[in-house]
């Protein structure tokens, strides 16, 4: 009898620890990563790996923390408050420049080729604006001086004859941009979709000119970026969190324009679908080109952003350049 019950008690004692060690990787607790991100068109891999599961498959759980733009993120980052941020890419030079320890560890968004991209500039059409030269002496509207916009539209006034240190710059946001110009607050703007296309729709307004593809080809805009300490003692958390992210990019090249799609964009834009379906959407990569950023190096120090060597190579983290497997 007694060892009857002890045979039953170790064969209970199996079949639990069977049971615990198949349960283990599904009771397994994620890992939570805290992600600075804009509710932008940009963004839609990073939606669409959330929303497909992509981040859960690799062990990850993610709270976006919405900033109003790239250059906010940056703060939290260096503070710890997130452990990744979605920043664009002038900002980030910035920051590492200063000694903050920032790296590039995804590829975010960038410009294609040639025109039309997903910013231009915008002039009423009575306005004769057509050039650079004729921007000498008026009012420019950028969202923020000192940064990327900026920054291109200086380099398109200086490159289609005019002066840039000739031009007035006003910091507008974009969705107040196009009545900025129709109410003549702003001579032109540097605007970007969904506030371009439907300024464009409404027929007073129109684009003059592609800063980004007239300036440069294929410009490393936004990336996602970590602190340097963070990846060194979480590589294996931040080639997971690449992983899944790719997953990401190549769901969304693969199903632009489908209806899943739309509802995903739609979801955290809150823009409408038929209003989506009209956008000219940026290139999604998977790395980033180190020649790109000796590109934007130059133009910072062009005007006047940057002193001194700087080589923005080193801040490429391998995830950066090679996509994890």
């Amino acid at each position: 009898m007694l060892k009857t019950t002890l045979r039953r008690r170790a064969l209970g004692l199996a079949v639990a620890a069977a049971v615990f060690v198949a349960a283990g990787p599904a009771l397994a607790q994620a890992t939570k990563l805290r992600v600075s991100t804009i509710p932008i068109i940009d963004t839609a891999p990073l939606q669409v790996a959330m929303a497909k599961g992509f981040f859960k498959d690799e062990g990850l759980e993610i709270d976006t923390t919405p900033m109003a733009g790239g250059a906010a993120g940056l703060p939290a980052l260096a503070a710890g408050q997130v452990q990744i941020a979605f920043s664009n890419i002038i900002s980030t030079l910035l920051g590492a420049k200063q000694g903050l320890g920032f790296e590039i560890v995804a590829a975010g968004s960038g410009t294609a080729d040639k025109a039309p991209d997903f910013g231009g500039l915008i002039a009423t059409k009575a306005g004769g604006i057509k050039t650079g030269k004729d921007l000498e002496g008026k009012r420019l509207a950028v969202n923020t001086r000192n940064n990327i916009g900026w920054m291109y539209a200086r380099e398109w006034v200086r490159s289609t004859g005019g002066d840039p240190d000739k031009v007035t710059y006003v910091e507008v946001p974009f969705p107040q941009m196009p009545d900025a110009v129709r109410g003549n607050r702003a001579d032109a703007a540097f605007v970007m979709d969904p506030f371009m296309s439907a300024a464009v729709e409404q027929g007073d307004v129109q684009v003059i000119g592609w800063p980004w593809s007239d300036v440069q080809k294929r410009v490393p805009i936004a990336q996602y970026v970590a602190t340097r300490s963070y990846i060194q003692q979480n590589p294996q958390v931040i080639e997971k969190f690449v992983r899944a992210y790719n997953k990401g990019v190549d769901w969304t090249n693969a199903n632009k324009g489908s209806d899943e799609w739309l509802r995903i964009i739609s979801g955290y834009t809150k823009l409408p679908p038929e209003r989506i379906k009209g956008l000219v959407l940026p290139p999604f990569e998977k790395t980033v080109d180190p020649a790109a950023l000796d590109r934007v190096v130059e133009l910072m120090r062009k005007n006047g952003m940057i002193e001194g060597a700087f080589d923005a190579k080193p801040l490429l983290y391998k995830t950066a350049t090679q996509a994890p497997r």
